[in-house]
């Protein structure tokens, strides 16, 4: 038995390496376990902290600071990103002028934008840019310091244009959603960038998989109350507070 356990952690840990985020059902496919042996696997391994548990899965511990390289997070829960980034763009209307913040989760909105008229898109995202102009998206890039890691575009340049531009809605990209800290990133520029461009929003979106929930970074950029999370699976927490609005895919 004891051997048998250490392989089915084993399992779990290197399906983390793999993928950073796993859902019960994976490892109960992978180790042919119970849902009881899996839940008594992943408290074990969070109390070793190696992992940590989230609802319906497990996660990698990370530092506050610690931030995924763009072209690691845009191979991660692909299918969940694209019906996040397809409910979002749904609400666009004809005409709008509207913010996509620098995340794989928002540039999953781009194809979905295509056909809408009349619509301008302001992006500090280089990768972001890029798609648009990919798919003859009319679009305006806040220029500044270029950073490598996220393809951001950050400084002083880009809050400064920033704080001319009012948009009818802006979709955010976020790194950790909790209870106490409200959304957060790794940051201090990007989370300037967020919090400016919220403000001068009519209305404010952000997207997140499961994986962003419970977890916090080292920057706090708004409460939760003032944006609409658009997700794939909202966890209970955030659906029993009545101040704060979300949105289910495919609900």
């Amino acid at each position: 038995m004891k051997v048998l356990t250490e392989l089915r952690e084993r399992n779990i840990l290197d399906l983390l390496k793999q993928k950073q985020f796993i859902k019960i059902d994976e490892i109960i496919e992978k180790n042919n376990s119970s849902v009881s042996t899996v839940r008594r696997d992943l408290k074990k391994l969070e109390s070793e902290g190696k992992l940590v548990r989230i609802h319906g899965g497990a996660r990698i511990e990370s530092n506050l600071q610690e931030e995924t390289d763009f072209q690691v997070k845009s191979k991660l829960n692909l299918v969940e990103k694209n019906d996040i980034g397809k409910k979002a763009a749904e609400l666009v209307q004809e005409g709008e002028v509207i913010f996509l913040d620098a995340g794989t989760s928002t540039a999953t909105m781009i194809s979905y934008l295509s056909n809408i008229k009349g619509l301008l898109v302001v992006t500090n995202g280089l990768t972001i840019a890029n798609l648009l102009s990919d798919f003859d998206v009319n679009t305006y890039v806040v220029g500044g310091l270029l950073k490598n890691k996220t393809r951001a575009l950050i400084g002083t340049e880009v809050t400064d244009r920033i704080e001319t531009f009012q948009f009818d809605r802006c979709f955010m990209g976020v790194n950790g959603i909790s209870k106490d800290q409200g959304f957060t990133t790794p940051d201090i520029q990007e989370a300037q960038i967020k919090t400016l461009v919220m403000n001068r929003s009519r209305q404010a979106y952000v997207l997140a998989d499961l994986t962003k929930f419970d977890h916090t970074s080292f920057v706090s950029f708004s409460k939760l109350e003032d944006a609409t999370i658009i997700t794939d699976t909202c966890p209970n927490w955030i659906k029993n507070k009545t101040n704060v609005k979300y949105m289910e895919v495919n609900k």
